[in-house]
């Protein structure tokens, strides 16, 4: 396997990789999934790996040293993947779709949300839709824990960003379903001739058109309210109708418009609805797997919090949880490749990268890879204690992805994983049912999800 200094100097026109023959023959391009077939990649070809896929070339990055370029030094050679190109006409120009210089302003009016004290103000609220979860449970049932995360993330998401209280069972299935539907449209993307598939009179186009319109109508609906009633309630969506873009040109509105707003908040809810339910349902599943671990948290947890709610200063006091919670992350990482197209030739590692050539840094092969983790498949929450960090380079662990892009709500998915894990761990045991597989299948879709729910008996401890 190449390193990334023995790459420097190329020979060849692309770097090593697979052929497409070479796939259809051997039959890896039907039996493989998609991590499978970045993992695959990475193993045999090295560092950076060269194909064809969807008519462009690909280029897969895979050391971290090079994953730094590709974030940092290179950024503004890229544009966003071909997916999230392709899906601006539903999720529109939010932070997750736009491009410079209009990402920038809309980052910097949208921060302030997602500042160290603001996120401190929403402790209060997931430590008590934690227990208003736990509390609905009962002792010796199986539930499926990721329905379960799913609504509380959305239930956090809607209260602490758009003060929304999601209360009803129906309110969250109705929203939820929304959310898939929308969630349905981004795998049409890859497809040839995608925005006229969007139009057929197909039953899954029908639900995913369904789904847009509800979900225009919630968050338009919220807007209009606030129009009405401006006041600040401390929440995203206030922030951002109040902010005024101090850097703006002359005959450039400084705030936002209706649509600007809308597409923020879709961006916000589908970002922080999905990933992080995900991400503790993943988690959830290790504790079940791992009794040992499972106690430690438990252990923690009443030793910081008690037998109350979690706040705010009790976060950083969650230390091993944190470490949970991390290499939750590293194995199952929720946003599984980061991709972007290159809009200016330039190189890497000495290969000329052409314009319109998609470029991905894959989490989910660099968070396995055992030249950065010993023994990559085992579960170690002790990877993560501080005195283990540095050892590593900075992108062997990228889950929120890096450089000017890098998740802007990172801070609180953080902190919405640990206390949830910590509130669960405190008051239930979890075991898998009987029969269960000893592996946990996820499908490496838009993100690493759960492929068949994630079904658990609680008891109470």
């Amino acid at each position: 396997m190449t390193s990334a200094a023995a790459i420097t100097t190329a020979k060849r026109r692309y770097p090593p990789g697979p052929s497409f023959w070479s796939r259809l023959v051997t039959g890896k391009i039907f039996r493989q999934t998609a991590t499978d077939t970045i993992t695959d990649c990475a193993r045999t070809y090295g560092d950076l790996v060269h194909y064809t896929a969807v008519g462009r070339h690909v280029y897969q990055i895979n050391h971290p040293s090079l994953i730094e370029d590709f974030f940092l030094k290179d950024a503004a050679k890229h544009h966003r993947g071909l997916v999230i190109q392709r899906s601006i006409a539903v999720l529109g120009q939010g932070l997750l779709t736009s491009e410079e210089p209009l990402h920038m302003r809309q980052r910097r009016l949208a921060q302030p949300a997602f500042h160290r004290g603001r996120i401190a103000g929403y402790a209060d609220t997931i430590g008590q839709q934690a227990l208003a979860m736990t509390a609905r449970w009962r002792p010796g049932t199986t539930i499926d824990m990721h329905e379960e995360m799913l609504a509380i993330a959305l239930r956090i998401v809607g209260k602490c960003l758009f003060d929304l209280n999601v209360e009803s069972d129906a309110e969250v299935k109705k929203i939820s379903s929304a959310v898939d539907a929308f969630m349905g449209f981004l795998p049409l993307a890859f497809l040839p001739f995608s925005q006229h598939i969007q139009k057929l009179p197909l039953p899954a186009m029908k639900r995913i058109r369904k789904g847009i319109v509800e979900l225009d109508e919630l968050i338009y609906g919220m807007i209009a309210q606030r129009r009405a009633d401006p006041a600040d309630r401390g929440d995203l969506l206030s922030m951002l109708m109040a902010a005024v873009d101090s850097e703006a040109t002359k005959g450039e509105s400084a705030t936002m418009s209706d649509t600007q707003l809308h597409d923020e908040c879709v961006t916000v809810m589908l970002a922080g609805h999905e990933t992080t339910a995900n991400a503790l349902s993943f988690a959830l599943w290790l504790l079940a797997r791992h009794p040992e671990v499972q106690q430690a948290v438990s252990d923690e947890a009443r030793a910081v919090f008690e037998d109350r709610a979690p706040a705010a200063e009790d976060y950083a006091k969650l230390k091993y949880t944190t470490q949970v919670f991390a290499e939750t992350l590293r194995l199952y990482p929720p946003v599984w490749v980061t991709a972007r197209t290159c809009n200016e030739p330039y190189e890497i590692a000495g290969y000329r990268i052409e314009k319109g050539s998609i470029l991905i840094a894959p989490q989910f092969v660099v968070h396995r890879d055992a030249k950065w983790w010993d023994d990559p498949l085992r579960f170690d929450p002790g990877r993560f204690a501080d005195d283990k960090k540095s050892s590593r380079p900075r992108y062997s662990f990228f889950p929120f992805a890096g450089g000017s892009r890098q998740c802007i709500g990172e801070g609180l998915a953080w902190m919405e994983g640990v206390f949830v894990l910590a509130v669960v761990a405190r008051d239930w045991r979890l075991t898998l049912p009987e029969g269960a597989a000893e592996e946990i299948a996820y499908n490496p879709a838009i993100s690493l999800r759960p492929k068949a729910g994630v079904p658990l008996v609680v008891q109470r401890r």
